[in-house]
């Protein structure tokens, strides 16, 4: 794609200043600007070192880096330039991820070291739900070309795993210390410049083509079939979920009157409490059902006795989804990743990196609001 060579330029001068300052930190902004911080800290997959300043800055050096995008400029816009501020002073290298339609005209005169395009057509808000898809996955590029820069200099990053695959849990927490996030490896493997980025933008493809096949298409037609028949008789339906990405964007811009709710809101009752039995959640889970590892999200759906459409990758090590005593599935819409949520192999340890789950996830929502507007002949408009 036509961002791959900006993406390794970025990359590649990035892994370089780390690996001449071994202190440096790689920073991702996350309360200040939603979406990419979400999905790339802490992440199955992604760079151990990728944290936001906001958790270590005592640690900072002169030669940080930072990762950040734009969702649109027309909101993110002043906070984005007072960012860039903060970065330029402190004299850190930024790659910005954003539309460069729409950006101020001397954007590259503001502290930004490398700007990668999203392609969208202008900086206006209207675009924001798409935009934070395509600079999610630019940034997973960006992340495969920073490793696969690093080994071209002997060197592995710490990459976090899955903890729901055996030894997960372990792995993360030797590299989910100060001195573990900052390790480098040592490898003979040498990654060639845009490999990794090119395998990473061909998993997309394969995902678009599965979302536009029948399996899935008659699984989203299917449940926008359902809201919008409780929309029209009345009914609130509200969007609730789990992952990395829906976090920051469970409640952000649908088409149809549909209601957002934070994961956090759902441990703390909040469903029972702002809507009705009968009303209908539609759950955007991880895998294997609606719980987590860490959360009885079912407990809480269940007191609140909700209709509930799901949503979650199957997990093949289950006969049965947990989906705890929820009321039966009025539907349900598959994801397409696999349990370790790391998609692109690589020859180099952990064996793997860079998940799609969390654009998986956000590609059916929008396509389900999409698909209940139409089916809402007053919401077309």
């Amino acid at each position: 794609m036509a961002q791959t060579p900006g993406i390794v330029k970025a990359a590649e001068t990035s892994a370089q200043r780390i690996l001449e300052h071994p202190q440096a930190l790689l920073h991702v902004p996350y309360t200040e600007l939603t979406g990419l911080g979400d999905e790339i800290t802490n992440r199955a997959g992604g760079l151990a070192i990728a944290l936001p300043l906001a958790s270590r800055r005592r640690h900072t050096t002169a030669h940080d880096i930072v990762l950040l995008s734009v969702r649109a400029w027309d909101t993110d816009g002043d906070v984005i330039l007072e960012k860039l501020a903060e970065y330029r002073e402190q004299g850190w290298m930024t790659t910005l991820i954003a539309s460069r339609a729409g950006a101020p005209e001397n954007i590259d005169d503001l502290g930004v070291t490398f700007f990668i395009d999203n392609g969208a057509p202008d900086g206006g808000a209207m675009h924001g739900r798409i935009n934070v898809l395509a600079n999610t996955a630019l940034a997973w590029m960006w992340c495969c070309e920073y490793v696969s820069a690093m080994t071209r200099q002997g060197k592995i990053p710490g990459i976090l795993i899955s903890i729901g695959i055996p030894g997960g849990q372990e792995h993360d927490r030797r590299i989910q210390t100060r001195e573990g996030r900052l390790q480098r490896t040592e490898t003979d493997v040498s990654i060639p410049s845009g490999d990794l980025a090119r395998t990473y933008a061909g998993r997309l493809h394969t995902l678009v083509a599965d979302l536009a096949g029948a399996p899935r298409q008659t699984q989203i037609m299917e449940s926008a079939d359902i809201v919008a028949d409780y929309l029209q008789r009345g009914r609130d339906v509200v969007v609730a979920g789990v992952g990395h990405l829906i976090t920051g964007e469970q409640n952000k811009e649908y088409r149809a009157p549909l209601h957002g709710r934070h994961f956090a809101q759902v441990n703390r009752g909040e469903l029972k409490r702002d809507f009705k039995p009968d009303d209908l959640l539609v759950w955007i889970g991880y895998s294997g059902g609606v719980n987590s590892v860490y959360h009885d999200f079912a407990k809480r759906i269940a007191e609140a006795d909700l209709d509930v459409i799901t949503c979650y990758t199957p997990d093949p090590r289950r006969d049965t989804p947990d989906l705890g005593n929820i009321r039966t599935p009025l539907a349900h819409i598959d994801q397409s990743w696999s349990i370790g949520d790391a998609e692109v192999l690589m020859a180099v340890p952990p064996g793997h990196m860079a998940p799609i789950s969390g654009i998986n996830a956000m590609l059916i929502l929008r396509m389900l609001d999409d698909e209940v507007v139409q089916r809402l002949p007053t919401q077309k408009d």
